[in-house]
C-alpha cells in the first residue's frame, strides 16, 4: 500500500475533527460560510446531480453543462459546489442551489452526502478528492469527470497514491476529456478505457461573442472611441519589460492611432508589474484614454472581458515567461487576433488551432513582438482577416456541453433514473 495514501487516510479524520475549530482562523468573509466547508447545506432531499467546479475559471463551464442537462431532463434538480468563494459566487448566478464544497474529510463528506443524496456526481476538469470518491463508491453514486484535463506533470504525482487510488480511477463511470492527450493521461491513471471519450472544453461554450459596436464599447470603458485598442491581458511578473520595450520599438506614427490598456493577471502583483513597466520607461495612467505612447493600467478583477470586447488586438500575458499561458480563446471569441510568447503549454491545443488558422502569432522576445505589432497595428486588412479566423476557430470548438450530455445519455448516465 502506498505510504502517501496511508498518510492521507490517517490524517484526514484528524483534520476533520479539528476543522470546526479552524473557523476562528478563517478569513472574515469565509467564517459565515464555514458550515458549508463542514458539509452543512440546506437541502430538501435527493438531487439528480451534484456538480463541482474548483474555482471561478471552472465555474464558467457549469452553466453550459447545466443547460444541456436540463434540456434533456426538464425539472432535474442540481446542487453546485466550488472550492473557492469566487467560484461559489459565480455558481450562485446560475439558478440551482450552490455552496462551498465540503472539505475532503470523512466527517464533512458524510454530512454532505446524507443531506443531498445525489444520484450523480459530475466533477469539472481535475477534482480528485479521495474521500469524495470513496463516499460515492460506498453510496453507489456514479462519478463522471466532465471537461476532463490532466497535465503531464500531474500524472506521476497522482500515481504516488498507489493502487487504492488507481482503483478509484477504475471505478469512474466515465471520463469526458478536453483532448485526446488528456484522455490518454486519464487512461494512464487508471480510468476505464471504454468509458473515456473526447468531447472538448466546456469553457468554450461559455465564451461570449463579439460586441456589435466596438467604438461604443470603448466609450463605455472611458476610452477614446475613435482610436483602436490594444489590450495587454493577464500580465505576469517579469513580462512588462519585454512588452514595454516592444511597444517603444514600434512606429510612433502607428502608435498614435492606438490606445493601450494593461491588465495584470493578479491584483496582488499589480504594484510590482507597474514598477517594472515604469522602470522600463513606460508611461502609465490610471483612467481615461491614455495619451499617445502611454498605457492605461487597470488591475480590477473581472474587467478583462469587457476590454477584449472593445479591443482590436490582444497580447496574451503568461506566455512570455514560463507560466504556462492563459486562455487565448477569450480574446479570439470576440474576433480579436492574438499575439503571444512561446510559453503556453497549458493552452497548447487552443493556441495551435489559432496559429494554424492565422488568428494568432507566436513572438519570441521584444524584437519578435515588435515586428508582429508593427504588422497588425499598421495593417487593417491582415488584422481583420486574422480576427475573422479567430471567430471561425472558436465556432468550431463550441458544442462541448451538447457532446458531453449526448455521450452521458448513450452510456445511460443521464437522465438520472
Amino acid at each position: 500500500m502506498s505510504l502517501v495514501w496511508s498518510a492521507y487516510r490517517i490524517a484526514a479524520p484528524l483534520i476533520g475533527a479539528a476543522a470546526p475549530a479552524a473557523r476562528a482562523f478563517a478569513p472574515a468573509a469565509e467564517r459565515r460560510l464555514w458550515g458549508e466547508r463542514m458539509g452543512q447545506v440546506d437541502a430538501s432531499g435527493m438531487v439528480d446531480a451534484w456538480i463541482h467546479a474548483a474555482s471561478l475559471g471552472e465555474a464558467l463551464a457549469v452553466g453550459p453543462l447545466v443547460r444541456e442537462l436540463e434540456r434533456m431532463a426538464p425539472g432535474a434538480r442540481f446542487h453546485l459546489t466550488a472550492t473557492t468563494a469566487s467560484g461559489r459566487a459565480r455558481l450562485g448566478t446560475l439558478g440551482p442551489p450552490s455552496s462551498l464544497a465540503p472539505l475532503d474529510v470523512p466527517q464533512a463528506v458524510s454530512r454532505f452526502m446524507a443531506a443531498l443524496e445525489p444520484k450523480r456526481l459530475f466533477l469539472i476538469e481535475t477534482e480528485l478528492w479521495p474521500h469524495w470518491l470513496l463516499a460515492a463508491r460506498a453510496a453507489r453514486v456514479p462519478v463522471v469527470i466532465v471537461s476532463a484535463r490532466l497535465s503531464a506533470g500531474s500524472v506521476p504525482r497522482y500515481q504516488l497514491m498507489g493502487g487504492r487510488f488507481r482503483s478509484l480511477m477504475a471505478d469512474l463511470s466515465a471520463v469526458l476529456a478536453q483532448s485526446e492527450a488528456d484522455a490518454e493521461r486519464w487512461r494512464e491513471l487508471g480510468a476505464p478505457t471504454p468509458r473515456t471519450a473526447v468531447v472538448g472544453n466546456l469553457k468554450d461554450d461559455a465564451l461570449p461573442g463579439p460586441v456589435s459596436d466596438r467604438s461604443r464599447a470603448r466609450t463605455d470603458l472611458g476610452l477614446d472611441p475613435d482610436r483602436r485598442l490594444l489590450v495587454l491581458g493577464n500580465l505576469r511578473p517579469g513580462e512588462t519589460h519585454c512588452l514595454a520595450l516592444a511597444w517603444r520599438l514600434g512606429s510612433r506614427h502607428v502608435a498614435s492611432r492606438w490606445q493601450v490598456v494593461a491588465v495584470p493577471r493578479h491584483p496582488h502583483a499589480s504594484a510590482r508589474l507597474r514598477r517594472e513597466a515604469q522602470m522600463s520607461g513606460q508611461a502609465i495612467v490610471d483612467e481615461g484614454a491614455p495619451p499617445t505612447g502611454a498605457w492605461r493600467w487597470d488591475d480590477r478583477l473581472g474587467v478583462l472581458g469587457a476590454y477584449y470586447g472593445a479591443a482590436d488586438l490582444a497580447v496574451l500575458g503568461g506566455t512570455f515567461l514560463p507560466y504556462g499561458g492563459h486562455n487565448p480563446l477569450e480574446p479570439a471569441a470576440r474576433g480579436v487576433p492574438v499575439l503571444l510568447g512561446p510559453h503556453y503549454a497549458s493552452q497548447a491545443a487552443a493556441v495551435g488551432a489559432l496559429i494554424a488558422a492565422g488568428a494568432a502569432r507566436e513572438c519570441r522576445g521584444a524584437d519578435g513582438l515588435a515586428g508582429m505589432l508593427g504588422l497588425w497595428l499598421g495593417g487593417d486588412a491582415p488584422r481583420r482577416k486574422a480576427g475573422e479566423a479567430a471567430l471561425a476557430v472558436v465556432a468550431a470548438r463550441r458544442g462541448a456541453a451538447a457532446r458531453a450530455v449526448a455521450q452521458l445519455a448513450a452510456w445511460n448516465l443521464w437522465p438520472a433514473a
